[in-house]
């Protein structure tokens, strides 16, 4: 509701401002129109004064003189009240008013004196006026020679003087403009008065309710009051000091949503329709490079690739017609330049905001640069070898898949894993920064000569794998030869020469397994079984083949009985015995072991399983299982053995490694209640020569306890004798490689007697093992060896059977 002194501040002075307004224009405008009066008569004046004198001059010399009546007549043209013709020295020839015929120019008041003095000093000119205030128009004109007055004898030749009296037409002309501003006052009165009006609907009653809602504008949200008693000028001081209120809290709130968006890590940009930037926050100038101040009106595409901003803009196009978008309200990654010209990755979602002056969106980026660097690392670290930059092993096994089907469409491929096996030694060598040197030398020489090599991975430390693609998915016949000889002269690391210990495994036709487990599973089967037989091959070479296949699935189902089967006792020891050559007598037995099946048929023999259970870790417990019945059966009797008759146990490298594995053989000993002088421990030469400082300590201590020491296999291995003064051992057993053929090869028959006279020596006693005949029998009894073992003798055997022949041979 509009209170009465805001709506008489408001009226009033408006209607008081456009009447003095009107009036100050009016004064203004009053001496101009009149002059404009006066020059308007001073030009027809002039023009009607010329004409008449150029009149005189041609037309009104008649048959008799000048004509009087003609020269009344021009005057009337003219509106002049006094014609006048002056002549020579100033006499007036003719005037129409009787009273100043006969007088001179220069004596007339009525005309004025700069007309005069023209008139005299012959200066008037064609057209010339000269006018004094507001009265009367004059004006004088030349007369050219040849005009006579009637009855003179000589021409005429003057001036042409005209006066013309302009008071009337200057009442006229005020009177015309008093009317005229009347006219045009009421029609300013209209006005003002239909201004009013439009201005109390469309501005006092909008201000008056915004005043009100204004006026509520505070703090805590109490509204200001405006006093009713106050005068107009002072409401509307009150009315601005709460619009000024009003405007500072909107400006204070926009700068606090600014800094919140300025605290916001991400960029926030707003634009219109046309993609001009409305509004932008601090993280955009630092993601940009840009001002924000430079930012603001500018089109986004300086934001964007010159790649991106064709295609921005028919999106916008596209949009606006048919508001399908592929952006908003969904994130994506897009290609940002900076302001020097750079780009870099950023996350960009896209908001639609409707507002009254149109049709905006938000976009909030940021860049995500690192993020997608760290997730590539990431990626080369899951997924390649960081040394040699090739696959890994997860790698490695996921392209795998892909092959396989390439390989179900006809295209075939072969395998080919390469293991170095000293590359511990080399490492321990030169140091661990040659590893990386050596494998990556070793990778290259390979691809070299691998042709459609497809990938390359590294599987372990040591093992390298290849895919190699192939018609068939052979291997040329000529690789094998290449790769037995490509590390034979080792390879050269700026300098330093190396000699790999190289093994490779073929794997052909790859495409012909059924999945990608049934490969790896072969592929870590042949790796296994390269490893296995390296030292037992002549070639490095291995195919995985048919028969590789066979005998590794049958160590693969002896591996997974075995466990089974010592837990149902279905491992039993059989014993050799020890024959002593001078005399026959029984000097002792070997212990063995074999495995029958629970059907009671033989299971696989201990060339299978023996070392099946070295790999898997149950070679320890099958020596002991071995030692405690074996002790058994002798506490008991149940091998009829002699008093002083020997027990040979064989101990592996793992045990001889252990440092408790003395203790439970000496405990198990003493609960068997056997005398520890009755217990013989084997080892071989290769598990003595592998360590021989622990060795021999071990063995010191075990001939301490009372238990004998005889060195197994003696020649396979290292074929070393100076070992033998350091080594505390009782006895040694020759290799069966130098006994079976001593009947036939005199180098085999030097060699076992120096052995036995060394030995002798030593203070040693020798057994040969594998004597299969007399005939060998009698060469070694001849050489002096002390023992004999073999099947001569007797084959292993079970406790029952063992102590008849021990009857038998007492």
């Amino acid at each position: 509701m509009i209170q009465p002194t805001l709506l008489r501040l408001m009226l009033f002075p408006p209607l008081l401002g456009v009447v003095m307004i009107g009036f100050a224009v009016w004064l203004l405008a009053y001496p101009a129109m009149i002059h404009d009066v006066v020059e308007r008569e001073w030009q027809a004046f002039a023009q009607a004064g010329a004409a008449a004198a150029s009149e005189m001059s041609h037309h009104i010399d008649g048959p008799d003189g000048f004509d009087v009546d003609a020269v009344d007549r021009i005057a009337l043209r003219t509106h002049a009240d006094h014609v006048f013709l002056a002549g020579r020295a100033d006499r007036l020839d003719f005037a129409n008013d009787i009273l100043f015929q006969g007088t001179t120019l220069s004596s007339l008041d009525i005309v004025p004196a700069p007309l005069r003095k023209a008139v005299a000093e012959r200066a008037c000119g064609r057209g010339l006026v000269v006018g004094d205030g507001e009265k009367w128009v004059a004006g004088c004109w030349p007369i050219t020679d040849g005009v006579r007055l009637s009855g003179a004898s000589s021409p005429l030749a003057g001036h042409l003087v005209l006066v013309r009296r302009i008071d009337w037409v200057m009442a006229q002309a005020r009177s015309d403009l008093l009317n005229q501003s009347m006219r045009l006052g009421g029609v300013l009165l209209v006005l003002v008065g239909l201004l009013l009006f439009l201005s109390v609907r469309l501005i006092i009653v909008p201000v008056a309710s915004m005043a009100t809602r204004l006026a509520r504008v505070g703090d805590e949200d109490e509204p200001v009051r405006l006093a009713t008693s106050r005068t107009g000028i002072r409401e509307l001081r009150d009315f601005t000091l709460v619009l000024n209120h009003a405007l500072s809290a909107l400006r204070r709130r926009e700068r606090e949503l600014q800094s919140i968006l300025d605290t916001a890590v991400d960029g926030i940009i707003t634009i219109d329709g046309s993609g001009t930037i409305l509004q932008a926050n601090r993280a955009v100038a630092q993601l940009f490079g840009h001002p924000v101040e430079t930012l603001v009106g500018r089109n986004i595409t300086v934001l964007m690739t010159d790649n991106d901003v064709d295609r921005h803009d028919n999106y916008i196009r596209s949009y606006m017609d048919t508001g399908h978008a592929r952006v908003i309200g969904k994130g994506r990654e897009v290609v940002a330049k900076r302001a020097d010209g750079s780009t870099f990755l950023a996350w960009l979602s896209v908001g639609r905001l409707e507002l009254a002056s149109g049709l905006h969106f938000t976009a909030v980026m940021r860049d995500v640069t690192a993020e997608r660097q760290a997730e590539i690392a990431m990626h080369r670290l899951a997924h390649r070898d960081l040394d040699l930059d090739i696959l890994n092993r997860r790698s490695w096994t996921n392209e795998l898949s892909g092959l396989l089907e390439q390989g179900a469409a006809g295209e075939g491929f072969w395998v080919l894993l390469a293991h170095v096996r000293n590359l511990d030694d080399l490492v321990v060598t030169f140091g661990p920064q040659v590893e990386t040197s050596v494998m990556g030398a070793i990778n290259r020489r390979i691809l070299e000569l691998l042709s459609h090599c497809e990938l390359s991975a590294r599987l372990t430390r040591t093992q390298l794998a290849y895919a190699v693609a192939a018609s068939g998915g052979e291997a040329d016949p000529y690789l094998t030869a290449a790769l037995s000889a490509a590390f034979r002269d080792g390879v050269d690391l700026g300098g330093l020469s190396m000699l790999p210990d190289v093994h490779f495994v073929v794997l052909p036709r790859a495409q012909a397994y059924e999945n990608r487990e049934a490969l790896l599973l072969a592929q870590d089967a042949g790796a296994s079984w390269a490893a296995q037989t390296a030292d037992q091959r002549a070639s490095p070479v291995v195919t995985y083949d048919d028969q590789v296949a066979g005998a590794i699935r049958e160590r693969t189902a002896v591996a997974a009985d075995l466990p089974a089967a010592m837990a149902a006792g279905l491992l039993y020891p059989v014993f050799q015995p020890q024959v002593r050559l001078r005399d026959g007598s029984v000097r002792g037995v070997e212990t063995l072991v074999r495995w029958r099946r629970a059907d009671g048929k033989p299971g696989p023999g201990p060339a299978l399983f023996i070392p099946v259970a070295e790999r898997i870790g149950l070679v320890g417990d099958i020596d002991r299982l071995v030692a405690k019945r074996t002790l058994e059966h002798l506490s008991s009797g149940r091998l009829g053995l002699p008093r002083d008759a020997v027990i040979s146990i064989n101990a592996s490298v793992k045990e001889l490694a252990d440092p408790i594995w003395l203790d439970g053989l000496m405990d198990i000993v003493h609960q068997a209640g056997v005398f520890p002088g009755r217990l013989e421990i084997e080892v071989t030469e290769t598990a003595v020569m592998e360590n021989l400082d622990r060795t021999a300590g071990v063995l010191a201590r075990l001939r301490a306890a009372g238990v004998k020491v005889a060195i197994d296999d003696f020649g396979a291995g290292y074929a070393s004798l100076s070992y033998l003064k350091h080594l505390p051992a009782d006895l040694i057993k020759i290799d069966q490689g130098f006994i079976r053929d001593l009947a036939d090869s005199r180098r085999s028959r030097h060699i076992v007697g120096s052995v036995i006279t060394l030995a002798h020596d030593l203070g040693m006693e020798v057994v040969a093992e594998g004597v299969e005949n007399a005939e060998t029998a009698a060469i070694l009894t001849e050489l002096g060896c002390d023992i004999g073992q073999g099947w001569h003798f007797g084959r292993p055997m079970e406790a029952e059977a063992l102590a008849g022949f021990v009857a038998g041979r007492v």
